[in-house]
């Protein structure tokens, strides 16, 4: 009984450390390191050189922290961000590119069209500062798929006494959530 536990301790332990990459380092880490340790990830961008320079890991489906691990041109980690937040919100300009917004942001949640306003939107889930469960949309021309708008608006997923209505706990960026 306590092997069985203890094995499951660590199993938890260390996807705790997979989901943020809490113990990779800037300069040290390499493209192998950071998928050793957070996994597959879900989109890859390369140089010209062919070398990986940026990988994104959502952690969802409608979870709220993304995070974008970026390389040098020697294969070392530069940074690691959580990326659904204001500050890169405000990264994301009318007349980008829908890669543009996905070197931003990473994969997005959920997708709709909208014909009789030739919009393309994509949406994120995220937690602002006040716990709430919020969503972020980039609409996109349908015609261009350039941005034409921006939005930040409560999550319907999340309404206020449905069934999903529990407060978000923001990541903290030191590896853990804070939980009020």
């Amino acid at each position: 009984m306590r092997i069985s536990i203890a094995l499951s301790l660590i199993a938890t332990l260390g996807a705790c450390a997979s989901y943020s990459g809490a113990g990779l380092r800037p300069g040290v880490a390499t493209v192998t390191d950071v998928e050793a340790t957070m996994g597959q990830p879900a989109m890859v961008w390369k140089n010209p050189q062919g070398q990986v320079e940026q990988l994104s890991y959502p952690r969802g489906p409608a979870g709220w922290v993304s995070f974008m691990v970026y390389f040098d041109d020697s294969g070392k980690m530069t940074r690691k961000e959580q990326v659904l937040d204001l500050k890169h919100f405000t990264e994301i300009k009318v007349g980008q590119t829908q890669d543009e917004v996905l070197r931003i942001l990473g994969p997005y949640r959920d997708t709709y069209r909208f014909p009789q306003k030739n919009a393309l939107d994509w949406n994120w889930a995220w937690c602002d500062s006040s716990l709430m469960r919020m969503a972020f949309t980039v609409s996109f021309d349908q015609d261009t798929l350039l941005v034409k708008t921006t939005e930040i608006w409560p999550d319907p997923f999340y309404q206020r006494g449905g069934m999903y209505s529990t407060y978000c706990e923001p990541w903290t960026g030191d590896g853990s959530f804070e939980n009020p």
